[in-house]
């Protein structure tokens, strides 16, 4: 009589563990698919890319070269585009970006121009960096008067509305958080990669 009890529970307890064991598994292989890894915006195929130092990534093969960003396509839509700014960055071989040195969010921005450096150098495109004033970082100074048409300026900003705006030769990257300076980019580089117009 007590090996049945003792069976009981012994099988019991089996059955529970394995239940815990059978209901962590399916959470594992079907709580995250492969397929919420991979996300298609015009035929582009971005796929999710967990990196120590930058934190997720999505990374697109684009006219042959691999490019990263943070937001996807789809987030970035509604970062407002007044004018027509990838005609004033496509196609150039430098481009000039500046922020002022004692801007709220400078450590953002400089994540953001660190981050563009990176994607634009994929497809030989310098990314000359610097300040809107002297410094102690022997950066240039960048304003939006060194602007040409063959050298664009992007000047980062603070801005109470996430847009972007062209001033002759200047383009006016304006956020009002953290994250908007790394948004802002990302939709800098989708229309400077043609990926989004």
């Amino acid at each position: 009589m007590k090996d049945k009890k003792e069976k009981k529970k012994y099988g019991l307890i089996i059955l529970i563990v394995f239940i815990m064991i059978g209901t962590s598994f399916s959470v594992f292989f079907f709580g995250v698919s492969p397929q919420d890894n991979v996300v298609r915006y015009n035929g582009i195929k971005f796929v999710n890319s967990e990196n120590p130092n930058e934190g997720k990534l999505w990374i697109a093969k684009i006219n042959g070269a691999d490019a990263a960003f943070s937001f996807l396509p789809a987030e970035v839509e509604d970062v407002l585009a007044l004018d027509d700014f990838p005609k004033a960055l496509k196609d150039r071989l430098e481009i000039d970006v500046a922020y002022d040195l004692n801007n709220t969010y400078k450590e953002s921005i400089a994540l953001a121009q660190h981050q563009m450096d990176l994607t634009l150098a994929e497809y030989n495109i310098y990314l000359r960096k610097g300040f809107t004033t002297n410094n102690t970082f022997n950066l240039p100074v960048i304003t939006c008067n060194d602007a040409t048409l063959s050298v664009p300026v992007v000047y980062f900003k603070y801005g109470n509305l996430t847009s972007i705006h062209v001033s002759d030769n200047c383009v006016i990257a304006e956020a009002s958080s953290n994250s908007d300076f790394i948004k802002v980019k990302d939709r800098l580089l989708y229309g400077i990669l043609g990926v989004i117009k």
